[in-house]
């Protein structure tokens, strides 16, 4: 019974696996939880997210006031051209739908025509050469 009463008492291999995973996943949490109220570690955690979002690019600092002003006029003269240049595209776009909707309108309304009003006047403009000419056409 010395046995059972040990095996008992001895978790097993996957128990003890668990049990190192739980306690690993307290020492973490109880890490983060001081570290989020250190306002050095956000800040740097803050600059680490947004430098992988950057993909290499320099982090973003703020520039002198001076030249802020210089930036923000020729940013704001650079916007000002590419929004023209975008109404310009649009309005073209909009003239090319509404000459593709007339094309379109156009070949329904050919194709809404009945067949039967053509061929009478090609019979009647073969009728009519053949008048004048003086020759008749013999019948079958």
């Amino acid at each position: 019974m010395s046995e059972s009463d040990a095996s008992k008492a001895e978790p097993t291999l996957v128990e003890r696996w668990l049990q190192d995973q739980q306690q690993w996943q307290r020492t973490l949490f109880t890490y983060l939880d001081s570290m989020m109220k250190n306002d050095e570690f956000l800040m740097h955690m803050g600059n680490a997210m947004r430098g992988s979002l950057l993909a290499g690019k320099p982090y973003p600092t703020t520039p002198p006031p001076a030249a802020a002003s210089a930036d923000d006029a020729a940013t704001a003269d650079r916007l000002e051209k590419v929004l023209y240049a975008l109404h310009q595209l649009q309005g073209q776009m909009q003239d090319v739908l509404m000459t593709l909707d007339e094309i379109r309108a156009g070949a329904k309304a050919t194709r809404l025509k009945p067949d039967s009003t053509k061929k009478p006047a090609r019979r009647a403009r073969a009728a009519a050469g053949a008048r004048k000419t003086g020759n008749r056409r013999p019948r079958s």
